[in-house]
């Protein structure tokens, strides 16, 4: 289903101004109409906005949590996550080893380049005062 400003702003609860600027900042896509009006589609819609009945059928899958009623899917996904964050340490670990030495390489390399300035000997041509003085 697809929806104008307007009618987003109403089936979501918001404001006209709301959606807009969901629109603008990037955060829901919609389409630019000739008129120079959008068409949002339900699904992203739905995405950035849940409706109501989404959000209870969520507050009510968070009691169950909350109660200790862990399913095995509620406990598959909480092992695969598990995984999933040990994997993004590991990817963090070796980014910041990287960075550590790329650090060392820029240091090492500006202590060179510094150190080969300063043998490089001044190269512009004397003035005549400074002829004349030796």
């Amino acid at each position: 289903m697809k929806f104008s400003l307007r009618t987003a702003a109403q089936h979501t609860g918001t404001s006209k101004s709301t959606i807009l600027r969901a629109i603008k900042s990037g955060r829901l896509s919609a389409a630019r109409l000739d008129d120079g009006g959008y068409e949002i589609d339900g699904a992203e819609l739905e995405r950035v906005y849940p409706t109501q009945q989404a959000q209870r059928s969520t507050e009510r899958a968070m009691d169950h949590s909350a109660t200790g009623d862990d399913t095995p899917r509620t406990a598959d996904a909480t092992a695969a996550l598990a995984a999933e964050i040990s994997g993004l340490r590991e990817i963090l670990r070796r980014a910041d080893a990287t960075a550590d030495e790329l650090r060392n390489d820029r240091d090492r390399w500006r202590s060179m380049a510094e150190s080969q300035q300063r043998l490089i000997a001044d190269q512009r041509p004397r003035s005549w005062w400074q002829r004349v003085r030796g």
